[in-house]
């Protein structure tokens, strides 16, 4: 079991986001001690993680917690499902550090850039 200050600390997030997520029905502590201090087990810790991938895909909070409130959410899958989407936001990120490489180079007089290779890595498709 972990205090908040301890899970705050690991999850990278404030204590003040752990009792705001309490307070709103999005992250339960697994447990309150007689002294008032919450403590989160294992449970608690997968679902901050999820809750933490699903902020990073900038998702709001309402929905994450719907989401993860529904009693056929799975980890496994979500797990899945973020592993795909992250895979997917890394070869962008890659292709416009190309980009961002090949335009400083053009910049120093380097290499010569096509006018279409300029926005290579931002297509709305993507």
């Amino acid at each position: 079991m972990f205090t908040v200050k301890q899970l705050s600390k690991m999850a990278g997030v404030t204590p003040r986001t752990l009792h705001h997520y309490d307070d709103i029905g999005l992250l339960k502590p697994s447990r309150i001690g007689d002294n008032g201090y919450r403590y989160y087990g294992e449970e608690a810790l997968l679902k901050l993680q999820q809750i933490l991938f699903y902020r990073e895909l900038d998702m709001p909070l309402e929905d994450i917690r719907k989401i993860i409130g529904r009693r056929d959410f799975d980890v496994l899958k979500a797990l899945e499902t973020h592993k795909a989407s992250l895979g997917k936001q890394m070869e962008r990120t890659k292709r416009l550090l190309v980009t961002v490489d090949n335009t400083i180079n053009h910049l120093k007089g380097e290499e010569i850039m096509s006018q279409k290779n300029y926005f290579e890595g931002f297509s709305e498709e993507e």
